[in-house]
């Protein structure tokens, strides 16, 4: 028998990457610094761009040219183009699997917002998310979580058996997030526009991460700390997107706060390693992988529960008990005030970061695709 095949539907990697085509590149940098032995078939909906991984080795793309629905190329088209190649194994890292696959399939399921949170969500857009997140976890041979809380609520609200369920933890790539400065981090902060000091908020803007009291507790913030700006990163895919303009209007914060939308991922470290601190908060979230790579850029970051730095760090202390304006804002201040704790705490953060890599999840990633094709 020749080497494993795997087919993956890698959309979600084009144009502005979202969260999830961050996770399948870390994915795709982690099994490049292994021998696996697995012949890799990406597809893409649409056209090749400098942005998308080159053929090499044992990776291989495949572009669709298709500029039509996202939905329909995934759940139809594709499987046309899978059956192709024959393989032994389709990987869905984006909640989904396409429909009418013949060969045994892995999904990723990263949360539930679309089930717990419904009222963030246009009625299409949530129904649209449940029956194919629903559809996948039944007819996946293995269902992968980034955490063990998210595996827990993804058996109870699709009963899934635990023995199809596997957390597979996300990774840093410590060569591109770490406290080391490169001598174009000004540069890159000057081009877009950011002076120091400065307010991190990174990740898509999202009801459920609260940027209503995020704007609040940094408006408690500058009345302690009057010469600190906000710069928020990420698209704006709030249902009401105007509501960031507005809120930032009623705090008084017209110029001190700087919405960048999307960057790309080099500019992604020095916007992190400037800033005096992160915050990433949320009333829902799969792993949350924006927090570690601000820790591993040296930078303290206000998270809240829920995040895959439970698992990894239990006793993290810049943690908030409420999600409220008030308490986020003690937590941000508590770090400005002592530093000697922050330093502390930023040197056990070495520590915890260098157990999470992408080589390791690749790996448990690859045992789960062995074993659905094996079953």
């Amino acid at each position: 028998m020749g080497a494993m095949k795997v087919g993956v539907i890698a959309a979600e990697m084009e144009e502005h990457a979202t969260g999830v085509g961050r996770y399948l590149g870390g994915l795709l940098r982690g099994l490049d610094q292994w021998e696996h032995g697995i012949e890799w078939h990406l597809f893409f909906q649409g056209e090749p761009s400098p942005s998308l991984p080159d053929p090499y080795g044992s990776v291989h793309t495949h572009f669709s040219h298709n500029d039509g629905s996202r939905v329909l190329w995934e759940q139809l088209l594709v499987s046309r183009a899978l059956k192709s190649i024959a393989p032994d194994v389709v990987f869905g890292p984006a909640y989904s699997l396409p429909f009418g696959l013949e060969v045994p399939s892995v999904v990723t399921i990263h949360d539930l917002s679309f089930e717990h949170l419904p009222e963030d969500f246009r009625s299409r857009e949530r129904w649209r998310r449940r029956l194919l997140a629903r559809r996948a976890a039944a007819v996946a041979r293995r269902v992968v979580t980034d955490t063990a809380f998210m595996s827990s609520m993804v058996s109870d609200r699709y009963g899934v058996d635990g023995d199809r369920l596997a957390v597979v933890p996300l990774g840093v790539d410590r060569e591109r997030f770490s406290p080391d400065g490169a001598e174009t981090d000004q540069r890159v902060l000057a081009d877009l526009g950011v002076r120091k000091p400065y307010i991190l908020v990174p990740g898509t803007v999202l009801e459920r991460r609260l940027p209503r009291q995020v704007l609040g507790a940094f408006a408690n913030v500058r009345r302690a700390y009057a010469e600190i700006e906000l710069v928020m990163v990420g698209a704006n895919r709030m249902r009401r997107q105007r509501d960031l303009d507005r809120w930032i209007g009623e705090l008084g914060l017209e110029g001190v706060v700087k919405h960048l939308g999307w960057v790309a991922e080099k500019d992604l470290a020095p916007l992190y390693r400037g800033a005096e601190m992160a915050i990433y908060v949320s009333r829902h979230e799969g792993f949350g992988l924006p927090p570690l790579e601000s820790l591993a850029c040296g930078t303290p970051v206000v998270v809240s529960a829920g995040l895959g730095l439970d698992d990894a760090w239990p006793s993290y202390p810049f943690r908030v008990d409420r999600l409220d304006a008030e308490s986020i804002a003690a937590v941000a201040i508590a770090i400005l005030a002592d530093r000697h704790e922050m330093v502390r705490v930023m040197g056990e953060a070495g520590r915890v970061i260098s157990g999470l890599n992408w080589e390791r999840s690749s790996r448990q990633l690859v045992a789960e695709l062995a074993r659905a094709a094996s079953m």
